[in-house]
């Protein structure tokens, strides 16, 4: 059996973190989540994600100040960006410029995210 891989999902809205949740454990793999950017930032100090979904819009701080954060703190965690069409002109190119491994509009193609996802994880 091969060892679980961690991925954590940052999303404030519940109904997208139970369709990714849901649909990554049925790939096999080990899924935390976070609301928030402060919930996040304590969870990837628990349990070390080699992958973060991040939504670029969150209360408090942003999903990139997160970013921001994982760069300075955990370098190697890859992440993929996520977020609405009509932010993508402003927080798509920052994040790139911040090194992410994807972006994706939402709601996401799950045909083009989860190829990409499992990339991401090997």
């Amino acid at each position: 059996m091969r060892p679980l891989k961690n991925i954590l999902i940052v999303e404030d809205g519940l109904a997208s973190q139970s369709v990714l949740t849901r649909l990554l454990k049925t790939r096999g793999y080990s899924v935390c989540t976070a609301n928030n950017s402060h919930e996040a930032m304590a969870m990837t100090t628990r349990k070390n994600p080699k992958l973060a979904l991040v939504d670029a819009i969150l209360p408090e701080v942003s999903g990139l100040d997160f970013l921001k954060w994982l760069r300075s703190n955990h370098p190697k965690i890859r992440v993929i960006m996520l977020s609405a069409p009509e932010e993508q002109s402003t927080v798509a190119d920052e994040a790139r410029a911040l090194g992410i491994y994807d972006y994706f509009c939402t709601p996401p193609d799950f045909s083009n995210l989860l190829p990409r996802i499992d990339q991401a994880m090997f």
